[in-house]
């Protein structure tokens, strides 16, 4: 919040220095005020909706002269670091390790410890049993962060199915929810069926919606740079000409983004999977389309309008004609290629070839260390023969074609990395208010 300071009051001020820029708390009186009272703060406008996992940068305005800093925003601040402190620890903190941590006053920090608490975003932990110990007095209070406080939502859409994955803000799931959808559905009767299946998995839950704080969908085609809304999706029916983010956003009143569903997956498998440890990874779904999710220097790439890894347009060898994209062996190849048969193992390891070859051009622009192959090919332990004939066929054909070949791997989430992905992604915007400014959020009246 910025405290504009009449130029017609005085304005006596003190200045904060801090690594980056110097910052003013005026402590100026309006006119009328009781000489120990400051005034009350004007309403600020509420904050758009960030998404850090989108890979838009916020952009700050020019400053001109010294930013004025009222003592909300202080108060706010020393709200953040707090929780911070409460959240980061080891084991649950005492009020005065609090004040150590934080290095504020113990006035502070027992009063913005009381507000966490109202807002439903601390508890007081329950204390260790004392049986048979002697104690002088009251044990000292302990406070814990309390992850159920609010929720997440992310949801997987595909031609014939939806999931949405209730989740807390330790990203823990809480509830999950799938349903069975016609692939001829239309966009208006398949965002019926999101905003149902979202709507059963908070319900299911027991948590009443005003605790849902964000949600994201995973949708196949393009997807605005924004977030916002859908550019294309050839093969759900009429769905790029629904807003699906308005149509949530009212069900649940909460902010809503719509992502690419590859990309959601390459963000999942980041953060719960084998690209833990890949700050350069490029993620293929393998589908009825094709996709990939792209991370470099540790984030989404996600390019100009947001079609960064549509390689389901590369025309891939060993079509005639040619065509875009590349059609998955059958399921029944499959097993059968797992059971052992010769021809179905050479049918699926000719995938897995043209699969390497045709994105040979995006692993040499991209350098990354992993690829990740996400499927559902490969839904039960009994397939995994085949899983590792298609892997090591695409990596030894990389490995001809390539300067420095990456590292092939099977997603370890498997049907889940898109859910999770956007699980994520929502989370993420939930986390930036919980560092910034926690006691905006309002957990308490529906604990």
């Amino acid at each position: 919040m910025i405290v504009m300071v009449p130029s017609c009051c005085p304005r006596p001020c003190a200045t904060l220095e801090t690594p980056h820029r110097r910052l003013i708390l005026t402590t100026s009186r309006a006119p009328g005020t009781p000489g120990d009272q400051l005034p009350e703060p004007a309403a600020a406008a509420a904050p758009e909706t960030l998404w850090p996992l989108s890979g838009v940068t916020e952009t700050i305005p020019p400053s001109q002269g010294l930013p004025v800093v009222g003592v909300a925003d202080l108060r706010t601040a020393n709200a953040a670091a707090i929780l911070a402190a409460v959240r980061s620890a080891d084991r649950h903190l005492r009020l005065s390790e609090l004040v150590k941590a934080t290095r504020l006053s113990r006035p502070t920090v027992e009063a913005i410890v009381e507000e966490l608490a109202d807002c439903g975003l601390i508890e007081v932990a329950p204390s260790p049993s004392a049986r048979g110990q002697r104690s002088p007095g009251r044990p000292a209070r302990r406070f814990r962060f309390r992850p159920h406080a609010g929720f997440v939502i992310g949801i997987d859409v595909r031609p014939r199915s939806v999931t949405a994955c209730l989740a807390d803000l330790d990203g823990r799931t809480v509830a999950v929810e799938r349903r069975t959808v016609r692939a001829d559905l239309t966009g208006r009767a398949r965002a019926g069926a999101v905003t149902a299946v979202a709507r059963a998995a908070v319900d299911g839950a027991g948590v009443h919606s005003r605790r849902v704080w964000a949600a994201t969908v995973g949708t196949p085609g393009l997807v605005d740079r924004d977030n916002t809304r859908i550019r294309q999706a050839d093969n759900l029916k009429d769905w790029a000409q629904v807003d699906i983010v308005g149509v949530l956003r009212d069900e649940l009143g909460c902010p809503v983004a719509v992502e690419n569903d590859a990309n959601l997956a390459a963000l999942g498998e980041q953060w719960l999977g084998v690209g833990k440890d890949a700050d350069e990874m490029v993620f293929v779904l393998l589908g009825e389309r094709l996709g990939a999710g792209v991370i470099t220097g540790g984030r989404l790439l996600r390019g100009h309008r947001g079609a960064a890894g549509e390689i389901g347009f590369i025309r891939f060898p060993g079509h005639k004609p040619p065509r875009p994209g590349l059609v998955p062996p059958a399921s029944e190849v499959v097993r059968q290629a797992a059971a052992g048969d010769q021809d179905a193992a050479q049918a699926v390891e000719a995938y897995g070839q043209r699969l390497a070859e045709g994105i040979t051009p995006v692993l040499l622009a991209l350098d990354p260390a992993l690829v990740v192959l996400g499927t559902s090919l490969f839904p039960s332990p009994d397939l995994q023969p085949a899983a590792t004939h298609l892997l090591d066929a695409a990596q030894r054909h990389a490995e001809g074609l390539l300067v420095d070949p990456p590292r092939w791997q099977l997603s370890a989430l498997g049907d889940e990395a898109v859910v999770s992905g956007a699980v994520r992604f929502a989370l993420s915007s939930v986390e930036v208010i919980l560092r910034t400014r926690p006691t905006s959020l309002t957990a308490g009246r529906d604990r």
